[in-house]
């Protein structure tokens, strides 16, 4: 992996979560997270413990910039936690492959996209559940979580498409 590139992806993301997504108020029902996708892209053969580190440190980094009080930590945690298991499962991939490298559409074909889309619904949906806290009026978390997703889907594979040259 190129650390340039994924320096500069870091950043990018960054600046698009915290000085336009998190102020725009387009409608209730949208809240895009583009963050995942720097734990999406992380290398394949990232261990466990590496994961949960930066699972922990991009979850802090996103309260402290957000004031979500550890809500963005309490679901990147997981999301970090059951990467490899989603990667392994979606990929085809297991434990004793020597494949290493970013996760990407030229390594894996049409599996990443199974992967990721399955992480980026994971996390909107803990995310939401996690800020909505409350089963009340289901209807509209439902429909939050469905246009939440569907918003980040496609800001996160801008992102990928975009940066995956520089990342390969």
């Amino acid at each position: 992996m190129k650390l340039k590139g994924f320096l500069l992806l870091t950043l990018v993301v960054l600046f698009v979560q915290v000085f336009v997504l998190n102020n725009l108020s387009a409608s209730p029902l949208i809240a895009p997270m583009v963050y995942i996708v720097l734990i999406v892209l992380l290398p394949i053969e990232f261990s466990q413990w590496k994961m949960l580190g930066v699972g922990l440190a991009w979850g802090v980094l996103m309260d402290l910039t957000m004031g979500t009080m550890g809500l963005n930590t309490l679901v990147t945690l997981p999301i970090a936690f059951f990467r490899r298991p989603i990667l392994y499962a979606f990929t085809g991939l297991s434990d004793v492959s020597k494949e290493e490298g970013i996760p990407s559409v030229k390594r894996l074909g049409g599996r990443f996209h199974r992967y990721a889309i399955v992480m980026i619904i994971l996390h909107s949906v803990l995310f939401n559940l996690a800020e909505w806290l409350s089963f009340d009026n289901v209807g509209t978390l439902v429909l939050r979580i469905i246009c939440s997703t569907l918003i980040s889907l496609l800001l996160d594979y801008i992102i990928i498409i975009l940066f995956m040259k520089r990342l390969s």
